[in-house]
């Protein structure tokens, strides 16, 4: 094999493992910004406090308007 072939394979071999981590990290959170009484909304109401992206879609975030 020549070098290419070979880099193309370790490219590969890291994408795949880098895919596996991040459903592995995905399943480490089971809540969601529901959980905690909140919506996703592209931007927050002035009486409501941003929780970031947690469990919203692109270009969402999470707005919690009281912490239990």
């Amino acid at each position: 094999m020549n070098r290419q072939h070979i880099l193309v394979l370790v490219l590969l071999a890291f994408l795949c493992i880098s895919c596996e981590v991040k459903e592995a990290a995905a399943a480490a959170f089971p809540w969601n910004c529901s959980s905690f009484g909140g919506a996703c909304r592209p931007m927050c109401l002035p009486t409501e406090m941003h929780f970031g992206p947690f469990g919203c879609g692109k270009g969402f975030l999470c707005c919690v308007s009281h912490f239990l």
